[in-house]
């Protein structure tokens, strides 16, 4: 057994049996990054996307008898692939392609994820198990701040609380019909076939239903968050622009509200990033990452919203 190297919100073991045959084994983390981790709901999601055209890891058994590990725990095929860095301009597979094949990477990936937005959710019975089924977007950013409390236990850094308080001042009056949100869309988040076409699309544990805004949007918001910090891009990669009339292609609508959503995309991802940051600190662990008032992404997610206001 093998552990990956990314990954914090989850315990995942690589397993490969003596007849050489390999997979996966995903548990709940010793230490929370959710109050609550539904490995049931993350099975359910695979399951109902297993004959989709959105290429995902097969459930082959959800087990919920605590014998075994004394948690609930999840078994999943083992997808042949190649996974991305999660700076992917410094992955050397990405960096050194040509950059025809650079932008065959990137738009497998906004294909696959708008392709996911289209999937008939309520066919497949999701609604009965994803938050967000018959919610609104209110609703969700309530969630959001709800969990920013509870995961800073009660003492959240004051710029991500305010920011929180201002996604919920703001939501969009439009809302679209909702999607099956992937929740965590991103290219370290995929495995990729030699070809350049997506293998595996991993991590579904952020899975809900909303706008395709909430996932297109955190995309873009952690793709400029990370040039801000590296300076650094792919140069074959679509532009914003081509990116988003690549994906309204395939969604068959036009995306509204988008850089609202960036900022609540920013919000989200900066509360679980505080979140795992505290629990490094608490173990000792190195994190990537600084917990509460000094996080610097703080300064950049103000900037942003200062930028939507026009008050910066």
């Amino acid at each position: 057994m093998t552990r990956p190297s990314a990954g914090w919100t989850n315990e995942t073991l690589l397993v490969r049996v003596a007849d050489g045959s390999r997979f996966v084994v995903r548990l709940p983390p010793p230490l929370p990054t959710w109050p609550a981790y539904d490995l049931a709901t993350e099975a359910g999601v695979l399951r109902a996307l297993a004959d989709s055209d959105v290429p995902v890891p097969r459930v082959l058994t959800f087990e919920t008898d605590e014998k075994w590990f004394g948690t609930p725990f999840l078994v999943l095929s083992h997808e042949a692939g190649r996974p991305i860095g999660e700076v992917p301009a410094f992955d050397p597979w990405v960096a050194d392609a040509t950059p025809d094949d650079q932008r065959a990477v990137h738009a497998a990936f906004v294909r696959t994820l708008a392709t996911l937005h289209r999937f008939d959710w309520r066919a497949a019975t999701l609604d009965a198990t994803l938050r967000g089924a018959e919610t609104t977007l209110a609703v969700e950013v309530a969630h959001w701040r709800d969990y920013i409390e509870w995961a800073s236990d009660g003492a959240p850094a004051r710029v991500l609380k305010e920011a929180a308080a201002w996604c919920a001042q703001t939501v969009p009056e439009r809302e679209p019909a909702g999607s099956l949100c992937w929740g965590d869309p991103r290219l370290g988040n995929v495995m990729y076939h030699d070809d350049r076409t997506v293998a595996a699309v991993l991590d579904w544990e952020m899975a809900s239903i909303g706008p395709a805004e909430t996932d297109l949007a955190w995309y873009l918001a952690l793709d400029d968050l990370t040039f801000h910090f590296t300076h650094r891009r792919v140069p074959g990669f679509l532009t914003r622009a081509e990116l988003i009339t690549a994906y309204e292609r395939t969604l068959g609508r036009t995306v509204v509200d988008l850089a609202w959503h960036e900022i609540f995309a920013l919000v989200r991802s900066t509360a679980i990033n505080d979140r795992q940051a505290r629990l490094a600190a608490l173990t000792g662990m190195a994190y990537p990452g600084v917990a509460g008032n000094d996080n610097p992404v703080l300064a950049y997610l103000s900037g942003q919203i200062d930028a939507f206001t026009g008050s910066g």
